[in-house]
Parts: C-alpha cells; sequence; structure tokens
C-alpha cells in the first residue's frame, strides 16, 4: 500500500510539473497557481503520513514552505519570502539535530551566527536588505548541506542518500532564485528565465526526496505492506 501511494505521489507532482513547466516553456498561461499547489500537494502528503518521530521536523518544514511560497509565488514578496525560508532551514536543523543527536541550540547557532554576522557586514557595506536577508539564508541552507554530506559519509545507508539528493536539489533551486532576483542590472529576461525554470524543475523533487528520506513516502517495499 504505501509503496503504491509513493508511486501516486511522484506521478501527480510529475504531471502537474509537466503541465506548469510547459506552461513556462510556450507562455500558455500564469501557472503560479498550480505552482503553489504542486507545493500543497507535496505538503498535504507529508502531513498525512507523518511518522511521530523521524519525519515531524521535516513535515514542519514543508508547512513554513508552503507559507513562504505564499510570499513567493503568490504574492511576488521576495524579502518576507526568504524570512519564511529561514525558518524552513531551521526546522531542517532541528531534524539533523534529530538524526546525528547533536543538541540542537548549537545546530541552530551554527546556522543563525554566521548569517548575521555577513547581513550586517553587506549592510555595512551599504547593500540592501534584500542582499542581507539573503546572506542569512545562504548560510543556513549551506550549514544544512554540510550536514547532510557529513550523515551521509557517517551513515552511508540509503535514506541519507535520499536525504542529500534531495538538498542538492533544493541548492539548485535556490541558486538560481537568487541569481534571478538580487541583481536585474546583470539578471537578461531570458537568463531570468532559464533560473525560474530549473527552481521549479528541482523544487518540487528536492521535497519530495527530503520526505521520502524519513520514510513517510518509502523508496522501496517493505516487508509488511
Amino acid at each position: 500500500m504505501k509503496r503504491k501511494i509513493t508511486y501516486s505521489v511522484f506521478a501527480v507532482v510529475g504531471i502537474m510539473m509537466t503541465v506548469y513547466l510547459t506552461c513556462d516553456v510556450f507562455s500558455l498561461w500564469d501557472s503560479r497557481i498550480l505552482k503553489f499547489i504542486t507545493s500543497a500537494v507535496v505538503t498535504a502528503f507529508g502531513l498525512i503520513f507523518i511518522r511521530k518521530e523521524e519525519s515531524r521536523f521535516v513535515c514542519i518544514a514543508l508547512i513554513f514552505t508552503l507559507t513562504a511560497d505564499v510570499f513567493f509565488v503568490l504574492m511576488n514578496k521576495f524579502i518576507f519570502g526568504v524570512a519564511v525560508f529561514i525558518l524552513v532551514q531551521l526546522a531542517y536543523a532541528a531534524h539533523f539535530s534529530y538524526l546525528s543527536g547533536k543538541a540542537l541550540w548549537k545546530e541552530i547557532l551554527k546556522r543563525i551566527l554566521p548569517g548575521l554576522a555577513g547581513g550586517v557586514i553587506v549592510l555595512a557595506l551599504g547593500a540592501q536588505v534584500k542582499l542581507a536577508v539573503t546572506v542569512l539564508y545562504a548560510c543556513s541552507i549551506a550549514v544544512n548541506f554540510a550536514h547532510a554530506i557529513e550523515l551521509y559519509i557517517q551513515k552511508r545507508s540509503k535514506a541519507q542518500l535520499i536525504l542529500l539528493l534531495g538538498f542538492i536539489l533544493l541548492a539548485v533551486g535556490d541558486v538560481c532564485v537568487g541569481l534571478r532576483n538580487l541583481s536585474s542590472d546583470f539578471v537578461t529576461a531570458g537568463f531570468a528565465k532559464v533560473c525560474y525554470f530549473i527552481t521549479w524543475l528541482s523544487y518540487p523533487p528536492s521535497q519530495l526526496l527530503i520526505l521520502a528520506s524519513t520514510g513517510v513516502l518509502p523508496m522501496k517495499k517493505e516487508k509488511q505492506d
């Protein structure tokens, strides 16, 4: 049963992605609502099949992600969206704390302090608040990405590999978001369109992979179905 649900989730999300990516490539119609619904579908499956310990923090991250998408996708409010995405990365920090057995407060500080320092520096240099908030987010996801690599090296398990792949896709999407939004003088219309396409090509799969790594959506058939 769970294996069938896994295939169903991936199929539904895949179909929705195919539709909105096709709309984006050929400029058929504004697909923002469909993108938001796609994120909502992933979040809903995570909440329905939540496991008390393994997936609780990932599901919290998905809820924050969906909230951030309200600002990013529906309202086009970059700063507010990034601010909520910082909470997403802190929820993932709690997940990594659970997986590694490290103290949560230390994991939070590892992600917040470098970002705050970087944000203060860029503000002192005269940069916009947008860049300062982005630096704080970038530090958070960079530490999480490093932690995903560390866990995979230590455990060499399939779950950790899936988690790492999810964060690779998430990082790719975030880099494209940053390139598209931070420098209007540098980013041409064509380049922005490519970045936007890559973001939404990698974004839902990254969520599904991270969710699947917790066992909510099992990647292989279990002994008892």
